[in-house]
């Protein structure tokens, strides 16, 4: 099941690679990357990674504010990465990465973003034991992804995925996520609603 989640967002993602910037479809998720951007710049950073990275959008957005630190990206579709190489050239280290097994060493990252890509993610628990592993010890993990407060929703929207072709696994609760992020020994620093649809977690 996990592996076809993976080759299904991978599909999905693929897919949409050329038109994801301008995407209705993607329009509210574009929304809410001002607020992201101002929460990775608010502390200083060396080196930054951001899984799921997409068409890189964000991790420019970022480096166009901060030129003095090294970006990195990874993402599970090619398609994505050449688009995001397009846009970013040599001012990133962009690959294609299954995110429970991520090509850095240890301690290497100052901050870690992930965006709009955890509910897809069929094991969730390795993937944020990844992000530990990554983060040196005053690092940050910022984590934006949908939600809904309402339980009842929530396990209906989980239930009709379990059937839908666009790789998405789970949507999680503020509560599901903290026990997730203590699981792998990160702790809870910030939780917010960037809208309706969608929080931002920062973790250390």
């Amino acid at each position: 099941m996990a592996d076809i989640k993976k080759e299904l967002s991978k599909i999905e993602f693929s897919k949409d690679a050329a038109d994801y910037d301008q995407s209705k479809r993607y329009e509210s998720l574009r929304e809410s990357y001002p607020a992201i951007v101002a929460e990775a710049l608010s502390s200083p950073f060396g080196a930054m990674l951001d899984i799921g990275c997409g068409t890189g959008a964000l991790l420019q957005m970022i480096q166009e504010k901060k030129k003095d630190a090294r970006f990195f990206g990874v993402d599970i579709s090619e398609q994505m990465i050449q688009v995001a190489k397009a846009k970013l050239g040599e001012k990133a280290d962009l690959r294609v990465s299954d995110s429970e097994k991520l090509p850095f060493p240890n301690e290497a990252f100052d901050l870690v973003m992930c965006t709009f890509s955890f509910h897809h993610y069929p094991n969730p628990g390795a993937v944020l034991l990844e992000v530990r592993r990554l983060l040196a010890p005053s690092g940050r993990l910022i984590l934006a992804d949908p939600t809904t407060a309402i339980p009842l929703l929530r396990q209906l929207v989980n239930f009709i995925h379990l059937f839908t072709k666009d790789g998405t696994v789970r949507i999680y609760s503020k509560k599901e996520m903290k026990v997730l992020a203590e699981a792998a020994a990160l702790e809870v620093a910030k939780w917010r609603m960037l809208n309706w649809h969608s929080y931002m977690m920062v973790a250390q």
